[in-house]
């Protein structure tokens, strides 16, 4: 697990969403597995989490491994299907960044099914203290 920025989550969701698009081109699977081949099914679970950390002023959001995996194969798919190169780099750029930053064991927690840092949420006598409307 890495932790990384609201930036580099958009350059994430540009890759896997180019990814996307390039193999339903040259593809006759279906949604579903276009999704996990391309890594898009990640996209809104990254836009929640960014939604949740800028509610709560944090400034890193948590990516799994599995997800650095995700972003790997998106980029193999981009070379192989010849991808836009511009996206092809900035693919490639995150992956150098999240191998140069190491993993770390921050303890993780979901609220309201979203994963987050466990330190982002305080919790209180009547649960976890999210956001409030009022």
């Amino acid at each position: 697990m890495i932790a990384i920025t609201a930036r580099e989550v958009g350059a994430l969701i540009e890759v896997l969403g180019h990814a996307h698009t390039c193999i339903l081109k040259l593809s006759d699977a279906n949604g579903d597995i276009l999704a996990r081949s391309s890594g898009s099914e990640l996209i809104p679970s990254l836009y929640a989490r960014v939604g949740f950390s800028s509610i709560g002023g944090r400034g890193s959001i948590p990516l799994l491994a599995d997800e650095v995996g995700l972003l790997e194969a998106a980029v193999i798919n981009l070379e192989s299907f010849q991808g836009n190169e511009v996206v092809l780099c900035a693919g490639y750029q995150l992956l150098d960044d999240f191998a140069n930053r190491g993993s770390g064991s921050y303890p993780l927690r979901y609220v309201h099914g979203i994963l987050t840092f466990a330190g982002d949420v305080e919790d209180s006598a009547s649960g976890s203290a999210t956001p409030s409307l009022t």
